[in-house]
């Protein structure tokens, strides 16, 4: 699917365009960031099919020794699914680039791993509700907790604060309706 251009110049599709020298490239990603973006997009590949995300989760986090990560990690998801006010971009699995609502998730899981929780909450609260982005933050903070007891860390990296769009965009949430977005 990334290989479509779907979505060019909207937010949620890279198409074939160039890859930016901000955006992140999955091949860089430290272990604890690639399980996140994986389950991530697996969760919304599953959503999109109607299948059932967590046996292929539990297994896959279970073998970096993280399986408890899995249910946070899919209330995190079901939250914004629910009450996102603005896009989010989750890339298709074949992508090399992450996309900003997983760039965004791993921000807030590394700002709760650095004991940034002021920073944590602003980001959830770019496209969370102020009572959902509080919820939220428990979820990510338990995230955070798992990994960092089993040695897997989220660094603190440059895009993550950019803001949202890699802060090259005007704010948009006013603008565009919330939607799921996946190539």
């Amino acid at each position: 699917m990334c290989g479509q251009d779907r979505g060019a110049g909207r937010l949620g599709g890279t198409g074939n365009r160039r890859v930016e020298p901000d955006e992140l490239a999955v091949h860089a990603l430290t272990t604890a960031e690639a399980l996140l973006v994986w389950g991530i997009r697996h969760w919304v590949s599953c959503l999109k099919a109607r299948t059932d995300p967590v046996p292929l989760m539990t297994a896959g986090f279970g073998s970096g020794g993280v399986a408890q990560v899995v249910r946070p990690l899919e209330s995190i998801l079901v939250v914004t699914l629910d009450a996102a006010t603005a896009p989010r971009d989750v890339r298709c699995t074949h992508c090399a680039t992450v996309g900003d609502g997983e760039r965004d998730l791993l921000a807030a899981v590394a700002f709760e791993q650095a004991r940034r929780p002021a920073d944590t909450l602003e980001k959830l609260r770019e496209w969370l509700p102020a009572a959902s982005a509080r919820l939220a933050k428990e979820l990510v903070a338990e995230i955070a907790e798992i990994l960092q007891s089993h040695g897997l860390r989220v660094p603190l990296r440059r895009e993550y604060d950019a803001g949202s769009l890699g802060g090259k965009y005007p704010d948009i949430r006013t603008a565009v309706p919330a939607s799921l977005s996946v190539h």
